[in-house]
């Protein structure tokens, strides 16, 4: 077998076919991972916005939903980690149907968790929960849902596509290191994980939202939900048995939650849809055509911490380091911009002008939430917000 085939960390990305998951899949692949994307269909062959999966080792159909799918596919990808990015995104479609929300996000995460436990013996977990997670956090313009990282896992049967073999488990598994200062190496270091049982554990990042909200409590042993709707009640769950299957089975499972992601790709969120207004007014302009109605904020006044999903992609690799089990990590900016100054930015790019209308929203903003957690991991944002807008719109343009 090669030996440095063998040598690469295993890493299964579910989602992959989202937003996040794409870079993701990206990423890890150019950082010298072995990768398997798991999407809810196989993509049409020579579709142009799947020709990133060339790139990875290999992709899988699965349906998250079903537990004797999930625990083919793991058993099948025998991966060293889990980067669990899939599950129900959209706050509109929790409202109209909670059931579906709530069968996604959490018993998703829990056939994942169980899978990697019952085959793996004993996984190390990373759930990852978007940012937002208290009932003071908006949801974003009434134009846009909330810009997440997960892409849904719904139906289809489980299949595969591999551009290379999976390796095989053996009872050694690449180990990152976990010092703040190590550096990325396609080559980590081979440790045996059990010495005793030689069995191999496998660490999972599961990707949620800050959206979840905290529980009040009101008496020894009693406490009241306040969820400001579905969506975050499902992703508040999703915590609540991610934390769980450390403290009930020994599993390291840690958190992250990132804010609202923005950057180049299919995204759903605010960003993404300015950044396609932006460009059908600069095509418009450039044809002579009439200008296209005038884009609807919320308000101007309400905030968002805005990240560009590449910097989340790099805090993901830092916590599959040397993450801290059982904790949970915001993934954000710090930096709160108001949805007036981000119409602005895009203004200012844009080769032509922008049409707003502006709402009298007063839904309140989000809390700016400290990273103290990633940074002693030697984390920081380092795509600022212009650059972030430029290559979103650039993208739009493309489309």
């Amino acid at each position: 077998m090669d030996e440095a085939r063998v040598s690469r960390p295993r890493l299964l990305v579910t989602g992959a076919g989202g937003f996040c998951g794409e870079h993701a899949c990206r990423y890890f692949s150019e950082q010298g991972w072995a990768v398997t994307g798991v999407v809810r269909r196989l993509p049409v062959d020579g579709a142009p916005e799947w020709a990133w999966l060339s790139l990875i080792d290999a992709v899988s159909a699965c349906d998250l939903g079903s537990r004797a799918e999930v625990e083919a596919l793991v058993e099948r990808a025998a991966p060293d980690y889990v980067l669990h990015l899939a599950g129900a995104n959209a706050v509109g479609t929790s409202w109209r149907d909670p059931a579906a929300v709530l069968q996604s996000n959490v018993m998703g995460t829990v056939h994942v968790l169980e899978a990697v436990r019952r085959l793996g013996g004993g996984g190390e977990v990373m759930p990852t929960s978007t940012a937002s997670t208290t009932p003071s956090t908006s949801t974003t313009s009434t134009t846009s849902s909330t810009s997440t990282t997960s892409s849904t896992s719904t139906t289809s049967s489980t299949s595969t596509t591999s551009a290379t073999p999976t390796t095989p488990r053996t009872s050694t598994v690449p180990t990152v290191p976990a010092t703040p200062t190590a550096s990325r190496s396609p080559s980590l270091q081979l440790a045996s994980t059990n010495e005793a049982t030689k069995t191999a554990k496998c660490r999972v990042v599961v990707a949620g939202s800050m959206l979840r909200f905290p529980l009040v409590a009101l008496g020894v042993g009693e406490y009241r939900p306040t969820p400001p709707h579905p969506y975050s009640l499902s992703k508040t769950m999703q915590v609540l048995v991610a934390q769980s299957w450390t403290s009930l089975y020994g599993m390291d499972v840690i958190v992250a939650e990132p804010s609202n992601l923005i950057g180049p790709g299919r995204s759903g969120g605010l960003c993404a849809l300015l950044a396609r207004y932006a460009a059908q007014v600069e095509r418009a302009g450039a044809l002579g055509e009439p200008t296209p109605e005038p884009f609807r904020l919320s308000s101007r006044t309400e905030l968002r911490d805005l990240l560009d999903v590449r910097d989340a992609i790099r805090a993901y690799e830092l916590l599959l380091r040397g993450g801290e089990s059982g904790r949970v990590y915001p993934v954000a900016s710090g930096h709160m911009r108001s949805l007036g100054e981000i119409a602005d930015a895009f203004s200012a790019l844009a080769a032509q002008p922008l049409l707003w209308e502006v709402g009298d929203s007063n839904a309140p903003s989000p809390v700016p939430v400290s990273c103290e957690g990633l940074a002693s991991l030697g984390w920081s944002v380092r795509i600022s917000l212009t650059e972030s807008l430029r290559d979103t719109l650039e993208a739009a343009r493309k489309q």
